[in-house]
């Protein structure tokens, strides 16, 4: 059994939302998988006339996009609500140690309470030092959740422009596969006269496929960052070492 779970301390709340999340983005989440059906039949066909386009990959826009760059800003926050809750338990017990030793010192007299009363202070501000330090962590934990969250949100945002794309895209490509051959017809009909016929589709297609290139981008700059706050936290973790007398 943990120490946590021997105290019968509770996990901290999941972190919340502090900015204004894209409704529509949500929406478009839940739409993708069958606009990227459609769209793949169609570059499918169009490819048999040698066109090369990329398919859209699997997978639901935040699994894809979203959470590898933004992070899970949630469960970041989390855990800089368990540091507050950390800073907050430690100020609280380092002043009734502290409260403990004065009244120590009012009642017991000799070496021994004398060896006591230094003992216990010392155990006070060695508290109150890492709880210092685990607010500071929370700070930063703060930070880099604030960040993350934000990320997220200008993502989303790029991600409903990408959204549109494809709807549009999608309608154009069922538009001209509709009928009772479909996407038989839309092929042959790609072969005979060339792509040129369906240049606005390939055009969108290339335009998402581009949004993606530069988001995935994004993802190896974020990770440059993402390994900066990584150290920061690091060397917190380690000042409590720093401080004399705690365990």
């Amino acid at each position: 059994m943990s120490t946590a779970a021997a105290l019968g301390l509770l996990a901290p709340r999941e972190g919340q939302a502090e900015r204004s999340h894209d409704t529509t983005f949500e929406a478009w989440d839940l739409g993708l998988s069958a606009l990227r059906d459609v769209v793949n039949l169609g570059i499918r066909a169009i490819n048999q006339a040698g066109v090369g386009l990329r398919e859209l990959p699997d997978g639901s826009l935040e699994e894809l996009l979203v959470l590898p760059l933004s992070g899970d800003w949630s469960a970041i926050r989390q855990n800089a609500v368990a540091c507050h809750q950390v800073e907050d338990a430690l100020s609280t017990w380092s002043r009734h140690v502290v409260g403990l030793g004065v009244h120590a010192a009012l009642v017991w007299r000799g070496a021994a309470a004398s060896s006591y009363v230094v003992r216990v202070e010392g155990l006070a501000l060695a508290g109150r030092a890492v709880g210092l330090v685990v607010g500071r962590t929370a700070l930063l934990l703060d930070e880099v959740a604030d960040f993350c969250e934000a990320l997220a949100v200008r993502v989303e945002r790029l991600l409903v422009e990408l959204g549109e794309t494809l709807a549009r895209l999608a309608r154009r490509i069922l538009t001209r596969a509709a009928g009772p051959l479909g996407w038989a017809v839309f092929a042959a009909d790609v072969a005979t006269s060339g792509f040129g016929a369906v240049t606005d589709i390939v055009d969108d297609v290339r335009r998402v496929a581009d949004t993606i290139d530069t988001l995935t981008a994004l993802q190896h700059q974020v990770a440059d960052w993402a390994r900066v706050q990584a150290a920061r936290l690091e060397s917190c973790g380690g000042l409590p070492d720093l401080v004399p007398g705690t365990p």
